[in-house]
């Protein structure tokens, strides 16, 4: 992966779709595609993804 671009992986818009050819989904940016977004978005704005948005971590279930 690049130096610059996100990691869609690590970002809560990314969706992992079932649909053929079109298996991730950006909710933030309301598409789908067959690459990963950041690509998308680098190759159709000429910049990195402007929103990226860490999840969240979880909880540990620690009893």
């Amino acid at each position: 992966m690049e130096q610059d671009a996100p990691n869609c992986f690590r970002c809560q818009h990314l969706v992992i779709t079932w649909e053929h050819g079109r298996g991730y989904a950006c909710r933030g940016m309301g598409f789908k595609s067959r690459e990963i977004p950041w690509r998308v978005v680098l190759r159709t704005s000429g910049r990195p993804c402007l929103l990226y948005t860490p999840k969240q971590p979880r909880p540990s279930g620690g009893a």
